[in-house]
């Protein structure tokens, strides 16, 4: 037996793009058009949910936001295209669900990638200009996240919100005194997709300083980023690369900035954000990484993992294992499921191809708000660029 039909309000809302539900001019002509009208397309697969794709115009485009926009005998499609109801057959219960008020679509809604935001937090110290396989610290580190050929950053930068903040501070003579002008000194490039030139023209430019600040860097780091107006809301992480026990700008030399650090990871850790610790070198004690990586993830009893780099291959298969873990193929819905059992009943179509559900290579509901492409179906929507994801549900799923 079918749900009864949902309210106009309700279609409105589970539509990927907004509408107003009393206007029957088309949705793209309106004051405030569904976001996508206009886009050059040579398919429909190509255009954002409600839209199709004009064959004549090469333009993604609709005719309808819902029901109300066609005849009285018509369905608005999951592309905004007016198409005729099936044939009930004489029920006049199933029919009604197609005159006026009694209209039951399938509701197409929107799945987003969620795209995490990765932060590298480089120690600035001077200690990085030490020996690392054959060259030093801060050179490898620098190429293993910069190089065109074979970077992190640039063989990702379409998949991550990457951004930086190299922190160091001066110390006069070597002394424990105050430190000489700022602390800590930050170098920052704001996380964004598509980024690599702008870290590549900051990183570039830089070369090790001083002293090694690490919590107040974090903390000041933190600052900017809560301070930030409209931050994503996707996950966001901190790797922090360091090669020396940290100090705090109270006290320079010697280096004791240890519960400061734990304590800004913790802070971080407190606002939604997860921290991962690489030693480049093995100056820092197992002890003291052990603790950042354990605040990191908010588990302080937990043996969580840190990494420690002795050379080149090393500090890449580190970088790659925290940032190959943060790419994800999960995908947000824009409405909750109100039963995740019933998932199955929906479409899933990655670039025009319907996936499986529940299958290795298909896709899967991990929450009631969440769908997860697994296998082969995530490997495509990773190394596509412009992917296009659909997910569509009948009236008999009920979206909340």
């Amino acid at each position: 037996m079918r749900q009864a039909a949902l309210p106009r309000a309700l279609l409105c809302m589970l539509l990927l793009a907004a509408c107003d539900c009393n206007d029957t001019t088309p949705p793209c002509e309106r004051d405030e058009p569904i976001f996508g009208c206009g886009s050059s397309c040579d398919d429909t697969s190509l255009c954002r949910a409600g839209l199709y794709c004009d064959p004549d115009e090469g333009i993604c485009t609709a005719d309808c936001a819902d029901d109300d926009d066609c005849g009285s005998a018509e369905l608005c499609n999951a592309d905004g295209m007016c198409e005729d109801a099936p044939d009930m057959g004489g029920n006049r219960d199933a029919q009604a669900r197609f005159d006026g008020p009694g209209s039951c679509p399938s509701v197409e809604v929107g799945a987003r990638r969620v795209t995490p935001t990765v932060i590298l937090v480089v120690d600035q110290s001077g200690s990085m200009t030490s020996g690392f396989g054959g060259s030093n610290r801060w050179d490898a580190l620098r190429d293993s996240l910069l190089d065109p050929d074979d970077g992190l950053i640039q063989a990702l930068q379409d998949q991550v919100r990457f951004g930086l903040a190299l922190y160091s501070a001066e110390a006069e003579g070597n002394s424990s005194g105050p430190p000489i002008g700022e602390c800590p000194m930050l170098s920052e490039v704001t996380a964004a997709i598509s980024n690599y030139d702008a870290i590549r023209t900051v990183y570039e430019a830089a070369e090790p300083i001083d002293e090694t600040p690490t919590g107040d860097a974090i903390d000041a780091i933190l600052d900017g980023w809560l301070g930030m107006p409209d931050r994503p809301t996707d996950p966001t992480i901190f790797i922090l690369a360091t090669d020396g026990e940290p100090d705090r700008c109270e006290e320079l030399n010697p280096q004791r900035g240890q519960d400061e650090a734990i304590a800004a990871v913790t802070r971080a850790h407190d606002n939604g954000i997860r921290t991962y610790v690489i030693s480049v070198g093995s100056d820092v004690s197992d002890a003291h990484l052990q603790d950042v990586a354990n605040a990191g993830l908010g588990e302080p009893a937990t043996d969580a993992e840190f990494w420690v780099a002795g050379d080149d291959e090393g500090l890449r298969d580190a970088l790659g294992s925290i940032i190959g873990g943060a790419v994800s193929c999960s995908l947000e819905l824009s409405s909750a499921l109100a039963d995740v059992s019933e998932a199955c009943m929906g479409t899933v179509v990655l670039n025009g191809r319907e996936l499986p559900c529940d299958d290795p290579d298909g896709w899967e509901a991990t929450d009631a708000n969440t769908i997860e492409l697994l296998g082969d179906a995530c490997d495509e929507l990773l190394s596509t660029t412009g992917a296009t994801l659909r997910a569509t549900f009948p009236c008999g799923v009920d979206l909340i």
